[in-house]
C-alpha cells in the first residue's frame, strides 16, 4: 500500500516507498492505494495503481471510455475544480504569483492528428508507438468526431501514415492525407468534409479556409497553424486589449507570430507591428489577412527570429509565442539588450516560461501572469506573463 502525497508537476501522484519517491500516474493526493512497479531507479519509482483501497472524493469515472490507454488527456479522473487547482498551485509554486485563471469548455479542439496503421486509426499509447484505435476523442469538437466515426468505416485498410482533421468557426471541416489513399472517393462524396487534400494535392474544395475571429478573418491553409481552442484565443486577446487600451505605443514586435493573428489583433493600439515566423505558409497567409482586414500598419517578415533580432531597437512592446521549447539564448539576449518597456510572453509550456523568465529577472519584473485553460483535461496550460522593464 502507498499513499499519495501531493501532485508532481506532471500531475502524477507522489508517495514514497523506502525514502524513494515513486511517481503513480493518475493517482490523487490522499488516497491509499496499490501499486504496480513499472520502472525503478537510482533515485525514484515509476508505478500504475492496481487497485484503490481509500478513494479521493475528486476522483471521478473517466468519461472517455479508452483513457486507460490512450495518452492525450490527463485529468479526466478527477474533477475540473481539481485540475484548476493544480495548474493555479503549479503557478504559483513556480512564479509566486498568478493574478486571473481563464476557464473554458470541453471539447475545444478544432484540429485532430490520427495516426494509421493498415486501416487502423487512433492515437499511440502514451511514450509508445503502439497504436490505440479510437472512434471518439473527448478534446474535439462534435464535427470532427462525426469524420472521425465516418473515417473508422471507411478507412483504406492498406493505408499507413497520418490523417489530420481541421474544422473552423463555419463549422467547415479540411482532412489532410500525408500519403497515397487508394479509397479517398468515399471521403469525396462525403457531405462531412468540405476540403480534402492527399499527398500536398486539392482533391475536394480548398487547401485554406476562412476562419472568423472577432470582428477579423483569417486565410489559415492547411500548413499554417491556428489556435486550436477558438474560446482560449478569446481570452487571450481579452487580456492583450485589457493591457493595451490604456497605452500609447508607437512600435509592437510580434515574435514567432504564426498567420499574424495576434499582430492584427493588437495593431489598432499601435503606430507599426512588425511580425516574424519562420514558416512560409503561414507568412504567406499573414499577408493574405493584412487584406482580407484592411491593415496597413503591420510588417509580416519571413525568416527565423534568431536571424532579425539584432535589426530592432526602440521597440515599444515584444509579444512572444514561441513553440513548446521556448526561446533561444541569442533572442533572449538581444531581447534584454532592446530593453523595451514591456514583453508579454505567451508560453503552451510552463517549465520552458520559468526556465526563460531566469534569464530576464535582472531587466524585468513579472507585472501580471495568466493563466488561460487551452488545453483542458491536460497537464498543460496557457500561461501569459506581462513583463514590465525595470527602472
Amino acid at each position: 500500500m502507498l499513499k499519495i502525497e501531493k501532485y508532481d508537476d506532471l500531475g502524477q501522484g507522489i508517495g514514497r516507498i523506502d525514502n524513494k519517491i515513486c511517481f503513480v500516474k493518475r493517482a490523487i493526493p490522499e488516497e491509499i492505494v496499490d501499486i504496480h512497479i513499472l520502472k525503478e531507479k537510482k533515485n525514484y519509482l515509476e508505478a500504475e495503481i492496481t487497485k484503490i483501497i481509500s478513494k479521493s472524493e475528486k476522483r471521478v469515472n473517466p468519461v472517455c471510455r479508452f483513457y486507460d490507454k490512450c495518452g492525450g488527456c490527463n485529468f479526466l479522473h478527477t474533477t475540473s475544480l481539481e485540475e484548476k487547482m493544480f495548474k493555479i498551485a503549479r503557478a504559483n509554486r513556480f512564479f509566486s504569483k498568478m493574478d486571473y485563471f481563464y476557464d473554458t469548455e470541453d471539447f475545444y479542439r478544432n484540429k485532430i492528428v490520427l495516426h494509421v496503421y493498415k486501416g487502423k486509426l487512433g492515437f499511440f499509447l502514451e511514450k509508445t508507438n503502439d497504436l490505440v484505435e479510437i472512434d471518439f476523442c473527448y478534446l474535439v469538437n462534435p464535427k470532427i468526431n462525426e469524420v472521425i466515426r465516418f473515417l473508422k468505416k471507411t478507412v483504406d485498410s492498406s493505408y499507413t501514415g497520418k490523417i489530420v482533421i481541421r474544422n473552423n468557426s463555419l463549422n467547415e471541416t479540411m482532412v489532410i492525407i500525408d500519403s497515397a489513399y487508394k479509397n479517398f472517393e468515399a471521403l469525396k462524396q462525403s457531405l462531412l468534409i468540405d476540403n480534402l487534400i492527399i499527398e500536398n494535392m486539392i482533391v475536394k474544395g480548398k487547401n485554406y479556409f476562412i476562419e472568423h475571429f472577432q470582428n477579423y478573418k483569417f486565410m489559415i491553409h492547411d500548413k499554417s497553424f491556428f489556435q486550436v481552442n477558438r474560446l482560449g484565443l478569446e481570452k487571450v486577446s481579452l487580456i492583450l486589449e485589457n493591457f493595451l487600451k490604456d497605452k500609447k505605443l508607437d512600435t509592437i514586435l510580434d515574435l514567432y507570430s504564426g498567420t499574424s493573428v495576434l499582430g492584427i489583433l493588437v495593431s489598432k493600439y499601435c503606430k507599426k507591428v512588425i511580425s516574424i515566423e519562420a514558416n512560409k505558409s503561414a507568412t504567406d497567409d499573414a499577408k493574405e489577412n493584412l487584406k482580407l482586414n484592411h491593415i496597413t500598419n503591420l510588417k509580416v517578415i519571413n525568416g527565423l527570429v534568431e536571424d532579425y533580432i539584432e535589426k530592432f531597437k526602440n521597440i515599444d512592446l515584444v509579444i512572444v509565442d514561441p513553440a513548446r521549447r521556448g526561446l533561444d539564448l541569442k533572442t533572449i539576449k538581444y531581447l534584454n539588450k532592446i530593453k523595451s518597456s514591456y514583453i508579454i510572453y505567451i508560453a503552451c509550456g510552463i517549465d520552458s516560461l520559468r526556465r526563460d523568465l531566469e534569464y530576464f529577472k535582472n531587466s524585468y519584473l513579472i507585472d501580471k501572469l495568466y493563466l488561460v485553460d487551452m488545453f483542458k483535461r491536460t497537464r498543460d496550460v496557457e500561461t501569459v506573463a506581462i513583463l514590465k522593464i525595470k527602472v
